[in-house]
């Protein structure tokens, strides 16, 4: 029995010119093992943009943030003559903008791309674009470092009226609670809304 079947298969015909198949399949293989490096590397770059693209986003926010936090703190020193543009002079004014009256303040680093003398400028402007164009608000550094560009941010302080909260037992005729808005902007926008309470 193992006889005829040796015998049937050697009687079975191969093609006997088989030169140049081997390089053939691996030359595919090279081609399919390449094409998926490429992938992968193409991935791994996009990954990579991804993720500095997301940390930038993260500083400018944390910028704008900060920001927005130390100007509602300045908002509280009005009077202490540093922030003396934060006083109220004019409670039943509503939606007050309120700038530093001096370039050296609204723009310390120069900062602002456009030409014009800052705050003359903004003030020209018409009240949709000094509320909407944070190109011509007021600027200013985290780390009030004139000459490094890297924690600059724009804010916007309004005045929105008086409000009906107060302290305990406070007097209205010596108290002011004060409602603000504070805007501050880097790529981020945030807004900040609050009460001042403090003496008149």
């Amino acid at each position: 029995m193992f006889h005829h079947i040796y015998k049937s298969i050697k009687n079975m015909s191969f093609p006997d010119n088989e030169k140049g198949s081997a390089l053939v399949v691996c030359m595919l293989v090279l081609a399919v093992l390449t094409t998926l490096g490429v992938m992968a590397v193409r991935t791994s770059v996009t990954e990579t943009k991804i993720a500095a693209n997301e940390q930038r986003w993260e500083e400018d926010f944390n910028i704008s943030e900060g920001g927005a936090d130390i100007e509602a703190s300045n908002v509280g020193y009005a009077r202490s003559g540093a922030f003396e543009w934060y006083a109220i002079s004019n409670p039943d004014l509503l939606n007050q903008i309120l700038v530093p009256p001096d370039a050296a303040d609204y723009d310390p680093g120069n900062d602002i791309a456009s030409a014009g003398t800052f705050p003359d400028y903004f003030e020209g402007l018409s009240s949709d674009q000094q509320k909407t164009d944070s190109k011509f608000w007021p600027h200013q550094n985290l780390s009030r470092d004139t000459a490094d560009n890297t924690y600059d941010y724009a804010y916007l302080v309004t005045y929105l009226g008086t409000s009906e909260k107060g302290l305990k037992g406070y007097d209205a005729s010596t108290f002011a609670a004060y409602q603000f808005r504070i805007n501050s902007v880097k790529q981020a926008a945030i807004e900040l809304g609050g009460i001042k309470i403090g003496v008149k």
